[in-house]
């Protein structure tokens, strides 16, 4: 398993995240967890360290989760993980009804993460950019994405596991200057605020809290108001019994109006029975998505508008401790709730001065206050949302703002919709982002489901889609097909380009490092971007100028499925299929030779066969767990079942000789012709020919990929 913070380069990846708090840091852990697939992952995050987010990113220890520790495991499968991890890291004190703070939880976030890098197999890649993405482009299925730093990553694949956007501005406090904090976890948000001052805190829910608690840490003794429409506040924990269920989808009424008063009826009849109201909500929580999906979409609008702001203050609740310090801020006269609206905001004298227009009066209430901060919450109206990258996905069409107002428009799975409605094969989400579609979807327990079952269709999805599975595809526009086969004279090998020169994208079959500058040359002088180097085999005879090209170029290595090679990008495996200008290229499995060998059918008319078939003879089967009755097997079940007129262009020829055809090697190849299995076995089995002359230095190096560290008296 590699791990490279890679701020330098460009690459293509299998799968690219954008966003590495604890939505994109899971779904990462629960790639590297799977041990079948081999995974080049890319994790962008503009933020350090890795795994916090804005919630486990507070520096405050009185932060504290708002949920029991016992309940915030990562994994749906180990309910306990998060508990053993507290009692194996010196937090032996917490039980499973403590609240812990946040920080500590960032801290066990981001050990998953390490831990799911370190044992992850050696063929899964994670690299880190430290970045910011602001742009993201489709050119067929394959995403290339944008860093402020100038970078560029393409993927098959794409999360956005963007979280949470800064608060949007009350339309009065839009002109203020410093005076008003726009941003609640900006590092220096209460530096240089009067000990005894007064601020001014808009909003009334958990960023609300996170202030109140924070400005109590540092010995704050001013007034502090807090204002929000209806002037609610977060209800507290309190242990209860478990509720039994008392609806289902199927017999839930389909309005709000309906849904509320069914919900009333059961507080109501579990309150005259000793239970509290917050069991009967917890009641509701395995099936409050159901719920959701099953409103109509003009009824979840009505619950948005008449109910959000009463049921996340019940929903989202405080620990017993934090709930204390606000009351006690209450009852001191320190912290008073306001229910309104701000009119207007001035700054006067060093100050703030600001009218309320009070909820349910109107009357107008002027306050002098030295700061304001904005605890509205994170902005989640994706029609509004300035940040660059989510800007370039509504110009490009690749989201479709949901119709509530919250979230994109996501499939069943997380697939992002296209504009028609159909699920993108390339793009998906998790989250915050779908809060349109399923409301219940930022709590660690929706959470950490939605990104073991992303992770899961995404391993499905990279291993079922054709081409390496597809994404390793190039989506070529309309044919301008480029073939050509060049030669090593030393090695007497042939490397093959195919390209398209109309999108200007190409592939190398085969290329060899003596020979990395000439194909350089040829990519330029054609206007060719070099997508991807791939093997029919791992070679005996020559390096492969795979990794050097990669340095030079960023493509992509691939290798036979099988193959023993560290770092590279990932496996061709039979049956793979890329589409070059129009042609289809498929790889078949050719075993024989080596026991993880390629070729390469393109458009059923060329037959790139590395050296299971040669120009009259074949490949020899002595080492590299070779093996005559399975390249017999191979040339004459497989090679010599295709069209006579089938084009061969071999790996090697010693005379010359450029291209032949499968009819051609059917009737003149020694080694094939009027032989039989037993026969052909005798003779490889007796050929006795001399090992390559490289062959110690070529293992060594191609078993890296081409990298060349140091090899007998052989080094570049």
């Amino acid at each position: 398993m590699s791990y490279i913070d890679r701020n330098q380069f460009s690459a293509t990846f299998d799968i690219a995240i954008i966003g590495g708090g604890f939505s994109g840091s899971l779904v990462t852990a629960n790639l590297l967890r799977d041990t079948g697939t081999p995974l080049s992952i890319a994790l962008i995050e503009r933020r350090k360290p890795l795994g916090t987010g804005i919630a486990y990113g507070t520096r405050d220890s009185g932060h504290l989760l708002n949920i029991p520790a016992g309940k915030m495991s990562a994994f749906e499968d180990d309910p306990e993980h998060f508990l053993h991890w507290l009692a194996d890291n010196g937090y032996r004190s917490i039980d499973p009804a403590s609240f812990v703070p946040r920080l500590v939880y960032g801290k066990y976030i981001r050990s998953i993460l390490e831990e799911a890098r370190d044992n992850a197999i050696a063929d899964h890649r994670l690299e880190t950019f430290t970045d910011a993405a602001i742009d993201l482009a489709l050119d067929g299925e394959k995403a290339t994405i944008t860093l402020k730093g100038g970078k560029k990553i393409s993927a098959a694949k794409v999360v956005l596991a963007l979280g949470n956007f800064p608060a949007t501005v009350p339309q009065p406090l839009a002109s203020l200057n410093s005076l008003y904090l726009r941003d609640a976890w900006e590092t220096d948000t209460l530096a240089e605020l009067k000990p005894d001052g007064t601020v001014l805190l808009v909003g009334t829910g958990l960023t609300m809290v996170d202030m109140v608690v924070s400005l109590a840490q540092r010995g704050f003794t001013g007034k502090i108001h807090a204002v929000s429409r209806h002037g609610l506040i977060p209800r507290s924990h309190r242990p209860t019994d478990p509720y039994p269920p008392f609806l289902t989808l199927e017999t839930a009424p389909q309005t709000t109006r309906g849904l509320l008063g069914r919900i009333r009826a059961e507080v109501k009849t579990a309150e005259s029975q000793g239970h509290d109201w917050r069991a009967v909500l917890n009641a509701l929580r395995p099936i409050s998505q159901g719920l959701w999906h099953c409103l109509p979409i003009g009824e979840r609008a009505r619950f948005l508008r008449h109910l959000k702001a009463y049921w996340e203050v019940l929903r989202h609740r405080l620990a017993d401790e934090i709930a204390s310090i606000l009351d006690e801020a209450v009852e001191s006269g320190q912290l008073t709730y306001h229910g309104g609206r701000i009119e207007t905001a001035e700054v006067k004298n060093g100050c703030v001065e600001v009218t309320i227009r009070q909820r349910g009066t109107g009357n107008l209430l002027n306050l002098t206050v030295d700061r304001i901060i904005n605890c509205t919450g994170a902005s989640n109206d994706y029609r509004t949302i300035t940040d660059p990258l989510v800007v370039h996905l509504r110009q490009r069409g690749l989201i479709r703002p949901h119709p509530l107002n919250c979230g994109i428009e996501t499939a069943d799975n997380g697939a992002i919709l296209r504009p028609d409605g159909t699920a993108s094969n390339t793009l998906y989400s998790l989250g915050n982002p779908r809060k349109g579609d399923l409301w219940e979807t930022t709590a660690i327990p929706e959470l950490r489901l939605q990104a073991a079952e992303l992770a899961r269709d995404l391993l499905r999805s990279l291993k079922e889609r054709i081409s390496l599975p597809t994404a390793y595809s190039i989506a070529f526009r309309p044919a301008a097909p480029i073939f050509r086969q060049l030669f090593d004279r030393e090695s007497s090998t042939y490397t093959y380009l195919i390209a398209d020169s109309g999108t200007g994208e190409a592939i190398l079959i085969d290329p060899v490092l003596e020979q990395v500058d000439r194909d350089r040359q040829i990519l330029w002088q054609l206007g060719l971007t070099l997508g991807y180097t791939m093997e029919t085999h791992v070679h005996a005879d020559h390096i492969t100028g795979a990794h050097r090209l990669r340095e030079l170029t960023n493509c992509s290595i691939l290798v036979p499925e099988n193959a023993e090679v560290s770092d590279i990008d990932g496996y061709v495996r039979d049956g793979d299929i890329w589409i070059v200008a129009g042609q289809q290229l498929k790889a078949i499995a050719t075993p024989g030779h080596t026991d993880s060998h390629m070729a390469y059918l393109i458009d059923e008319k060329r037959l790139l066969t590395g050296d299971a078939l040669l120009i009259r003879g074949c490949g020899r089967t002595d080492f590299q767990n070779g093996s005559p009755e399975v390249l017999y097997k191979t040339v004459t079940e497989k090679l010599f079942t295709l069209p006579d007129d089938t084009l061969v262009y071999p790996c090697h020829d010693y005379l010359g000789r450029t291209v032949s055809s499968i009819g051609e090697e059917k009737r003149w190849n020694p080694r094939f012709a009027g032989r039989n299995r037993e026969d052909f076995i005798q003779l490889m089995n007796n050929l006795n020919l001399p090992y390559p002359k490289k062959m110690t230095a070529a293992l060594s190096a191609n078993a890296r990929g081409g990298k060349v560290v140091f090899v007998m008296d052989y080094q570049i």
